[in-house]
């Protein structure tokens, strides 16, 4: 983690350091003539401007397009300490607690002043321009904890050495008028300027032996003992869509849907130059001369890795850009008597030099007993018409495809028609339909969790990423 975020930040790095010293130095300079604890105060320096350092002027890319100003609000306020951002945060404030009692022997002020602090720069976050990172309750939280648990951790080992702590309501009143007035000011800039947007979980998770052995095993029957697996976090789903493990790779990364394990995506590389970062398939030795060569070379992989999505399953080969630059993309889809579309999934990116760049496999069984399909393409599109309510704007909507899939709702699978839609203005986004072939119905249950996209909807060299 600290590789990627310092990454190409050596000059930050340096005028970082040379700040903290440099404030360091000063409240030295500044309390050593009065004797007044100048180490302590030197580290309680150096622990604040290394902070400030660290949040507000590390580079982090650009600015949000429209200039909004937003703080996202985590429900789960468990979740952070699972999280390796969320430690993070936690140690980065741990110092400042802890030498801020050592220094100034007041606890008050220094829990209260931690809080404040983690208030301030997560609202300077997302209200200073060069900043945009935008503001995070879960730091907020852990930075707080941080600077308390420092806080609490040094009045134990002043009271265990016996050392002079002023009571608590020696500044009590100082304390309280002053935080009075910078939380009555950090409200009139939410209220002014900042959008709260609350959410389920906001942050990657640490994960456990399960998940390192799921994502090795899935890495494993991809691509043998290539590709070294250098992390694995788990990535919450929101808005009810799945979770996922995040894995990363010493080439590429790689998404495993989780607890399911059942869907596998691998990007070892989108360029269309050709590195050693693809994965070479056994017994090819030239580069494909176009789509036939390229279902050759992928039926080849796909026979020695994944045997049983080829069963009854039949390829649809894809250029990916233009002209092929990217290579094509060989999909597998399997579909039953009725012409329903199975959950089933294999596609296989070859790229030019006949390698193997992207990857997804979908495995899942084929449902059996579905009930019969009644109704049919024309009519699923009519319901489904009928049952949308447009945005305004939406005008002349229409469907541009219509495809019959086998759905798992609530534990159950049924063959359903999902149809797309589209307006005469292309920036009006229409969510597809879902309409039960048997009964006719439209499903409102549909849902991030259950939707798939078409078996020709592959474009722009991208493995999609929806599942059922």
């Amino acid at each position: 983690m600290f590789s990627a975020i310092f990454k190409d930040q050596l000059g930050f790095l340096i005028a970082a350091l040379l700040a903290v010293l440099v404030v360091a130095a000063v409240c030295f300079w500044l309390t050593h003539p009065v004797g007044r604890r100048p180490w302590a105060h030197a580290a309680l320096g150096a622990s604040v401007a290394a902070e400030l350092a660290l949040t507000l002027f590390l580079p982090s890319g650009a600015a949000a397009a429209d200039g909004t100003h937003s703080c996202v609000i985590n429900r789960n306020v468990v979740e952070p300490f699972a999280t390796e951002q969320g430690l993070l945060n936690l140690l980065l404030f741990l110092p400042i607690g802890f030498f801020g009692l050592m220094a100034l022997r007041s606890l008050l002020p220094i829990l209260a002043g931690s809080i404040l602090l983690s208030l301030a720069t997560e609202l300077l976050q997302t209200l200073l321009p060069w900043v945009h990172r935008g503001c995070d309750s879960s730091d907020l939280e852990m930075n707080s904890l941080g600077g308390i648990a420092g806080a609490l951790l040094a009045w134990a080992l002043l009271r265990f050495r016996r050392r002079p702590v002023a009571p608590l309501n020696r500044h009590a009143r100082a304390t309280a008028l002053t935080s009075a007035v910078l939380l009555g000011s950090a409200a009139i800039a939410c209220a002014l300027w900042i959008t709260p947007t609350a959410v389920d979980a906001t942050s990657l998770q640490l994960t456990g032996d399960k998940e390192q052995r799921a994502a090795q095993k899935a890495i494993r029957q991809a691509f043998g003992d290539r590709y070294t697996i250098s992390n694995v976090q788990l990535r919450p789903g929101v808005d009810d869509a799945p979770d996922n493990l995040l894995i990363a790779l010493d080439s590429g990364s790689a998404e495993l849907s989780w607890p399911d394990a059942s869907q596998l995506n691998v990007s070892l590389k989108s360029s269309s130059e050709t590195t050693s970062a693809s994965f070479p398939v056994t017994g090819v030795t030239r580069a494909p001369a176009g789509e036939k060569d390229a279902l050759s070379i992928a039926h080849r992989y796909a026979g020695e890795h994944y045997p049983g999505e080829l069963r009854d399953a039949e390829p649809r080969v894809y250029p990916v850009g233009d002209r092929a630059e990217l290579g094509w993309i060989v999909s597998w889809r399997r579909r039953n008597s009725s012409g329903v579309l199975m959950p089933m999934r294999l596609d296989v990116q070859i790229n030019t030099a006949g390698r193997i760049s992207q990857l997804l496999v979908r495995s899942a069984e084929d449902p059996r007993n579905l009930p019969p399909v009644k109704v049919d393409k024309a009519s699923a599109q009519r319901a489904a018409l009928a049952s949308m309510e447009l945005p305004k704007g939406a005008h002349n909507v229409r469907a541009t495809e219509s495809e019959l899939l086998a759905v798992q709702r609530d534990g159950e699978w049924r063959a359903q028609w999902m149809t797309a839609f589209e307006a005469d203005d292309k920036n009006i986004m229409l969510e597809p339909v879902y309409v039960d072939a048997n009964s006719g119905k439209v499903d409102p249950r549909a849902s991030r969790k259950q939707k798939i996209d078409a078996p020709d909807s592959d474009e722009g060299g991208e493995v999609e990423t929806t599942v059922n």
